[in-house]
Parts: structure tokens; sequence; C-alpha cells
């Protein structure tokens, strides 16, 4: 039985958030509020630094 190959294009869950600097990104909380923004940086932490930022909750006469 041979082990399947290792391919370089498998990304890291950083490396992903890494490639999105400079692109406009949505946040989804758990308290059903969604954050749209420029992503410019982050953390080992994976605290975010946007710009342009725009909050929406959803209540229940809908999006807001």
């Amino acid at each position: 039985m041979s082990a399947m190959p290792v391919t370089s294009s498998t990304l890291l869950p950083l490396e992903l958030v890494d490639k999105c600097i400079g692109s406009r990104i949505h946040i989804i909380m758990k308290n059903d509020k969604e954050i749209v923004g420029t992503l410019l940086g982050f953390d080992d932490f994976v605290n975010m630094l946007l710009e342009d930022v725009t909050e929406y909750e959803t209540t229940p006469e809908g999006r807001r």
C-alpha cells in the first residue's frame, strides 16, 4: 500500500489568511453579526486589522 504524495497546493489556515491581505473579506460572527472590510493585517492569534468596515446584524425583523 503506497502513501499519497504530498502536494504543495495545500494551504495552512494562516497562509490562507495571509493571502487575503489587501482583499475585501466577510467575517461571520457567532452572535449573528457580519463584518465586511479590507484586511490590512493580522497577528498569530488572528486578531485582524480592517479598513472601510461595515457591520451588519441580523435581527428578528431582518438584516440591518
